[in-house]
This record gives C-alpha cells, structure tokens and sequence, in this order.
C-alpha cells in the first residue's frame, strides 16, 4: 500500500488541482476529503513500542528483585520478633521459678505469712508481654491471654510447685515455638551458620533455669520432693541433650564462642553438681543450702563455688548471654541481607532507566533528524508552487540527501517556469509556445509529484528500518546487561569463599571480572553503533597515536567470541593516527563479529595486517580470513556495492531478502569517515575475507620493536 503526505488542507493553493477530488457515491455533494497521516506520528509510534519492547524486557528482573526484597522485609520483622519472644521467655521463666520456689515455701511452712512473691517481676513480665503482645502469631498469644488466670490460680494456693512449673513450661514452649519457626525459614540468607540452632540454645537455657528452681523446691518442700527431683533431673537432661545439639549444629565459631562463654569457676561447679545430681538424684537437696540466693546474686556475681544454687544460677545467666547475643547477630544479619536486596533492587532500577533513556534519545533524535527537513521541503515546495515566478526558491541547509534532492528539483522547476515567464514576455503573440511549454511545465509538476510519493514511501521504509534497528540493539543490549547482572551475582556469591582462604575463588573472581570488562566493552560497541545510526559523532577529543597492534587488540576484545579469532604475526611497526584508532578498532570488531557468528565452533578466524608489496605506498592492508558457509557471487557483489556507497539501513533480513545488516552498515560508515577501502572477497574452500585498506595519510611509522599480538584479544577501556 503506498502512503502519501497530503499538504495542510488549510494552507491549500487556490489553483485548480490536476486530480479531482473523490465524490461520495450515489449523488453530489461536498468531496470527501481522506484522513492525514503523518510521518511525525509513526515515527513517535515507533519510538514508544521501543520504549515499551525495554520496559517489558526489563520488568522480571524488577519483578524478582521486589520479591526477594519482601521476603528479605518479612523475614526481618519476623527474626525482630522472635528476639523479643525469646526475651519474654525469658521474664515468664524467671517468674515460674519464683513462682515454684515461692510455692514450695508455702507448702513447707503452713504458718508462713509473708509467700507473697516480688510484684517486680510481675511487672517486668507484664511490659514486655505488652510491648510484644501486638506482633505475636495467634498461637503464642492465646496461652499468654491465660497468664492473668494461671496468676490467680496460683495465688490462691490450689496449684503444686509442679503444677506450676508444668503451666508456666507450657506457655514458655510455645513462645520457643515461634523462635524455632523463624530459625527454619532460610536460616541461611543472613549468613549467620548458628542461626538454626538457636531453638536448641532457648531450649537449653530455659531447662538450665527450671532445673535450679525445681532443686530448690525439692530443698524446700519435703512431701512433693520425690516429684520435684524427677522433674529436674529430666530436666536436666533435657538441658544436656539441648547444648549437645547447640554444639553440633551451630558451628565451630558458635560452639568456641559458648565454651568461652559459659566458663569459670561457678560454671564448673553447675557443671559438676548437675553431673553427680543426674547419678545420684537423691542427693542433691543434701547440696543446697536452706536459704539459696536468687538469680540476682548470680548477676552481681556474689555466687560462690560451694554454693549449687548460686553457680547453677550464675550458669544460667551466663548461657542467656550467649542466646542474646546470637539472637542479636541473627537480627543484625538479616538486616544486612535487606540492604543488600534494596541495592539490587536500586541497581536494577538504575539500569533499566538507563536503556530506556537511551533508547527514546536515540529514537527521539533520530525522528526530529528525519521530520525538520520534511518539513522544509514540504512548506518550500507547496509556496513554490502556489506562484512559482513571484516566489523565491527554496532554501535547504540540511544534508546532502533525498530531500536535498527534491529541493534540487523544486529549484530547477523554478527557475525554468520563471525563464518561461520572460519569454512569454518577450514573445506574447507566440500562443502556440506558451501552450507548448505550459504543457512541458505540467508534465514536470507531475514528474516532481511521483518523485515526492516516492520519497515519502522510501521514508516510510526508512521509519521502519530505524524502528527494528533500534529494537534490535535495545534487545542486545538488555541481554548483555542480563549477563552481566549475572555475573556481579557470582562475584556476590563467591566473595564468602575467597574470604575464608578458598584460594581457587581468586581464579574464578578473576575469570569473572574479564568476563564483565569484556561485557562492557560489547556494550560500548553497541552504544557506538546507536551513535552512529543517530549521525552523531565520539564524544570526547582525539588522543595521541596507537600502535597497531593495541588497535588490533582492542577489536579482538569488543566481540563476544573472542577465543577464535587468531593474529598472524608479525603485524607492521605502525602506529594509526588518534582520530582514526577508535574507528579502525570499532570497524575491524564489526568484521570480526560477522566472521566469528558465522563461523564453525572449532574453526579459527585470521586478523592479518601487511604492508609490504600489497598495500599503497606508506599504507597498510588488513584482512579478516573466516571458514564459514560463505555467499554467493551476486550477493558478494550486492554488499561490494552498497560498501562503496553507503547509505541508509535496510529493514532486518527475512529469508528472501537478508536485509545489508548492521554491522555492514556500520562498517560502511565508519570507512566512509576516513577514506577507507572496504571490500568482500570469496575464498576458495569456503568462507569469505573482508579487506580493509588503511591509506598512508592514517598511519605513521614506528621503531622496529617487538610487533607480536597475543592471539587472544582483551578488552581495551
């Protein structure tokens, strides 16, 4: 379907047109005039299904990153509030040891009166209990709505010490419950190994705790002690049983870190005590003094060696110390895990914005590149013709292109009706002339109307080149910015081990950080290559003179299959001029890629570089030697000719017409900026060589040094 650019019905000459406007059928009335279309609108259609091809492509991985981040959030809040259960279990615990010994008092001395334990630690239990109240689970929170009753019951005397214990252990339990369930959601995101033992540790130091308060009461209280010391010597070895377990799964820094801890004089002597009470049980109210100190004497470090109370006290505290500061550690981590999620996520973001930019940039600027002189040519064209003898010609500064052609031919129509205008002066009885160049003059305004749909329907193909170009390198670009996403990820995850002592981590991060330099690199290519489809130039100034050989390094290093392509050595002593370096680098890497991506996964690619007896005088031939599938004569002969005269993109290839492609246009442009030689030629057995001839003006000789390459090229910054 051929589309045209209809002029502005408002601005329309008064002069009769040539073509008849359509009328609607079945009877007269007003022409039905079609809708305009305009280039400007499907230029910016283009741009913005671009923008949308990045947002699309890029919107999993912000996806995923906002994801990991929740649950890094969730996880967070949750270990927050297991800290504050385990310091609650902590204020219950005391409080059923007081509550056991208090009880036990009781039921030994009938004619006590002052058994009314100490309302602070009532009270301490009841601020913490409200401060965490709000962000407990269901199930921890219904036993603590039962403590208010479990208080009366208690003080109203119809509970054993026992009973007490058993009630208190049950809400104690399920506060531990909830430590055990955050401890067993990826216990191992915060980078803490002892935070999966930490129930085995709550455990441990809530059974070290009613095992002395359950020694106490079996002191105190004679008629229940046979119950009472069997309740403690099972917990006991619930405690034993728990430390072992600590111990095993925490970690050799963790389990150092509790032997330093739970250590000294008062710890060796709990440790004794409840070594020979697990043997000898009957013994150990025999042990105890009649009036124990409390955990507070332990805490002001008043315990002594002789007294078992007082050291298994003194232990306990000591083993609340170490839960406390792996709970804190845990916390800690696991915020370190959430910044680190929040930076991805920013990260991520950043890039994303930056692709997008990008491409509208490139797309915006392009499509202004494209709609001004349209604009010029279109209004000078349709003044010209309203009264071509009494106008001025048009006046076109833009480039020297399709339009610049269409102005051209608008001028010369010009200046020819104003030269017939003269002579029909000169000869005004001469009708028959007049007629006859009227007619000539007809039949050139028709010509310039078909020039004009033509350009129109070039643009139109040119706007759709632009818009699958842009796609193109939007995709490559998101793709390798993909990878090397990837790769800081490796780096992330292996940054452990090589701080541990792996030092076959130094391979693998130095392995990957090529990896990502060599990403970079591709990815300033087809920055370049979008640069030079927008017409613009490097920003920046030219440097000094580069050797040969760098420049030969540099390409091998921007292409992505950079281990097949070979040097033949030796490479001429010459050095290219520092405007044309970067060029002849990114012109060469263009040929290398096209050879490289064509080319068998075993097969080899030559760079070869020669200045002798095949080159100008003073210049220098570079060849690029691959063993593809090779082309055909005439379609060798298709790309020779567009290399020696380069122009516009073609559309992506299909299977019947490959399209010239952009690294071909690439390479065209960049030869077409310095004079160079650029051609095709077929091999014999298969493949085909590109040959670049760097005249004598982009070159300058250099002391006969050392001119080997590495085979293998590096990316260059």
């Amino acid at each position: 379907m051929r589309k045209t650019t209809r002029p502005d019905p408002a601005a329309e000459p008064a002069t009769p047109s040539t073509t008849p406007a359509p009328v609607p059928p079945g009877g007269t009335g007003a022409p039905v005039r079609a809708k305009r279309a305009r280039v400007r609108n499907r230029l910016l259609i283009g741009v913005a299904l671009t923008s949308a091809a990045v947002l699309a492509a890029g919107a999993p991985t912000m996806i995923d990153a906002g994801h990991r981040l929740s649950g890094s959030q969730d996880l967070l809040q949750r270990a927050d509030t297991a800290r504050g259960a385990l310091s609650l279990s902590r204020a219950i615990a005391d409080e059923r040891d007081l509550l056991v010994t208090t009880g036990a008092r009781a039921a030994a001395d009938d004619t006590a009166t002052d058994t009314a334990p100490d309302t602070a630690t009532f009270e301490r239990t009841d601020r913490r209990l409200e401060e965490l109240l709000p962000d407990l689970p269901p199930e921890p929170r219904a036993l603590l709505d039962d403590l208010a009753d479990l208080r009366a019951e208690v003080a109203s005397g119809t509970l054993s010490p026992l009973e007490i214990h058993r009630a208190y252990s049950d809400i104690v339990r399920g506060l531990d419950a909830l430590t055990r369930s955050v401890s067993l959601v990826d216990p191992e995101r915060s980078g803490d190994p002892a935070a999966g033992a930490l129930p085995d540790l709550a455990r441990a130091v809530d059974a070290s705790s009613a095992t002395r308060a359950l020694l106490i009461a079996a002191a105190l209280d004679e008629d229940g002690r046979a119950e009472l010391l069997a309740a403690a010597r099972v917990t006991g070895a619930r405690e034993a049983a728990a430390v072992r377990d600590f111990l095993d799964t925490a970690g050799p820094d963790a389990a150092d870190g509790y032997e330093r801890t739970v250590s000294g004089p008062e710890a060796a002597a709990a440790e004794s005590f409840l070594a020979e009470f697990l043997l000898n049980p009957l013994d150990a109210p025999a042990l105890l003094p009649a009036e124990p100190g409390d955990a507070a004497d332990a805490e002001e470090g008043t315990a002594v060696v002789g007294d078992p109370a007082a050291a298994l006290a003194a232990r306990t505290e000591l083993q609340r110390g170490v839960l406390s500061s792996l709970s804190a550690a845990r916390v800690a981590g696991l915020e370190t895990v959430r910044d680190e999620d929040l930076t991805a996520l920013q990260l991520r973001a950043l890039l994303l914005a930056a692709a997008l930019l990008l491409v509208i940039g490139a797309g915006v600027h392009t499509a202004r590149s494209l709609t001004r002189p349209l604009a010029a040519v279109r209004l000078g064209s349709r003044r010209v013709a309203a009264d071509p003898a009494s106008e001025e010609p048009v006046r076109y500064t833009g480039r020297n292109d399709e339009f610049a052609e269409v102005v051209a031919a608008v001028n010369a129509l010009h200046a020819r009706t104003v030269e017939l205008h003269r002579r029909a002066a000169e000869s005004a009885g001469d009708h028959g002339e007049v007629a006859a160049e009227r007619d000539r003059l007809v039949a050139e305004r028709d010509r310039l109307d078909g020039r004009l749909r033509e350009l129109t329907e070039r643009l139109a193909e040119l706007n759709g080149a632009v818009h699958g170009t842009f796609a193109h390198h939007a995709q490559r670009i998101l793709a390798l910015t993909g990878e090397q996403v990837a790769i800081l990820g490796r780096l992330e995850a292996g940054g452990t081990g090589v701080a541990g002592g792996d030092r076959g981590g130094d391979t693998d991060r130095s392995d990957d950080l090529f990896a990502l330099h060599h990403l970079a690199a591709r990815l300033r290519r087809h920055g370049d290559n979008l640069l030079i489809l927008a017409g613009a130039e490097y920003p920046g100034t030219p440097g000094e003179a580069a050797p040969l050989p760098e420049v030969l390094r540099a390409a091998i290093g921007g292409i992505e299959r950079h281990d097949l392509v070979e040097i033949e050595q030796p490479v001429p002593p010459v050095a290219v001029v520092g405007f044309a370096a970067r060029d002849l680098g990114h012109l060469l890497a263009e040929l290398l890629d096209n050879a490289t991506a064509f080319s068998p996964a075993d097969a080899r690619v030559l760079l070869s570089a020669r200045s002798e007896g095949e080159a100008p005088a003073g210049g220098v031939v570079l060849r690029v030697v691959d063993e593809g599938i090779g082309m055909t004569d005439e379609r060798l002969a298709e790309l020779n000719g567009w290399l020696a005269r380069p122009g516009e993109p073609t559309p992506p290839g299909t299977a019947d017409d490959p399209g010239i492609g952009m690294g071909l246009y690439t390479v065209a442009r960049l030869a077409s900026r310095h004079g160079l030689t650029t051609r095709l030629i077929p091999r014999p057995g298969g493949g085909v060589a590109a040959e670049v001839v760097l005249p004598a003006a982009l070159v300058e000789s250099l002391p006969e040094t050392a001119s080997v390459v590495p085979d293998r090229g590096v990316p260059i910054a």
